[in-house]
């Protein structure tokens, strides 16, 4: 199985309920393929750890997936996140990490709770990153954040990720190009004031506050003194409208109901969910891989200091 086929398969079986966020986070995977990650390691905003662990090289079987630690979906379409919950399922690691991650930091104490089932992580930290960083100065060879976007002030998590790295060190970031908020559900209710597009949203345009051109990231981070040693352009807008919508107005009550399964038969049918499923999302990440650089909608940068 090529690498790319293997990655699509760990996260459909994290995330089968929704499949485009098992894509599009193959996709995130596949743009980090040749970059390497020096120890020690902060992993900002490492949520229930699952990304990493996969990234890493973990896989669990498939009893085990991110949404049998779900007890309801109350507050789904009010933008409630409903992973934060306090439920705990221990998962059976068929493969584990290939190395651990240092240090994972997040600010919602239910979801580290989470990271730390995959011994991902040698220490985990319970710290809103819109503060300082609670570590000295020059602590880390690689920093990794998939979070920057989601913070009040970009300015300062990039001074605070700079303060902490090593001379040499790396900063490894996911942050959106203005073309993603473009392109996203929530433009139906701006411009037509569509009431379904603002519930499908869930907040998420609202709550992006950082999405700029190439040309003012590279501004940005100039600024604050940093160099891009690598960049990839990647997601394009046709996906980022799939992703927009896709499972989520259903996801909600697909997960209830899977949950009152027996174990048994909820397992039988997730697995056939991922063998239908693999073949066509297999299929267009082939489209999305060769429209990688062509005017995308994410950007994957690696800092470094100037």
């Amino acid at each position: 199985m090529d690498y790319a086929s293997e990655i699509l398969k760990k996260f459909l079986n994290l995330y089968w309920v929704r499949p485009e966020t098992a894509f599009w986070r193959t996709l995130d995977v596949l743009q980090m393929k040749s970059v390497e990650f020096k120890k020690p390691i902060l992993d900002i905003g490492c949520g229930d750890g699952s990304f990493s662990f996969t990234n890493f090289g973990g896989s669990v079987d498939y009893t085990f997936d991110v949404y049998r630690t779900i007890k309801n979906t109350s507050g789904f379409f009010e933008g409630v996140d409903i992973h934060n919950q306090n439920k705990l399922i221990k998962p059976k690691i068929i493969k584990k990490v290939e190395q651990q991650i240092d240090v994972g930091l997040d600010w919602k104490k239910n979801l580290l709770t989470k990271a730390n089932q995959f011994n991902t992580y040698e220490k985990l930290i319970h710290h809103d990153s819109n503060k300082k960083l609670p570590f000295k100065d020059g602590t880390f060879e690689t920093i990794f954040s998939n979070t920057f976007y989601w913070l009040n002030s970009i300015e300062n998590i990039l001074n605070e990720s700079k303060r902490v790295s090593t001379k040499n060190g790396k900063i490894i970031i996911f942050v959106p190009d203005k073309k993603f908020k473009d392109s996203l559900i929530y433009n139906k209710f701006i411009k037509n004031e569509y009431e379904w597009a603002k519930i499908l949203d869930r907040g998420i345009y609202n709550n992006i506050k950082h999405c700029y051109s190439l040309s003012k990231w590279k501004s940005i981070f100039s600024k604050a003194d940093l160099k891009i040693e690598h960049h990839s352009n990647y997601a394009t807008k046709k996906l980022t409208k799939i992703w927009s919508i896709g499972m989520r107005p259903y996801s909600p009550f697909i997960i209830e109901m899977s949950n009152k399964l027996k174990l048994n038969e909820r397992t039988k049918i997730k697995k056939r969910v991922i063998s239908e499923i693999f073949p066509i999302l297999r299929s267009y990440l082939d489209f999305e891989l060769n429209s990688v650089g062509r005017n995308n909608c994410f950007h994957m940068f690696v800092l470094t200091k100037k």
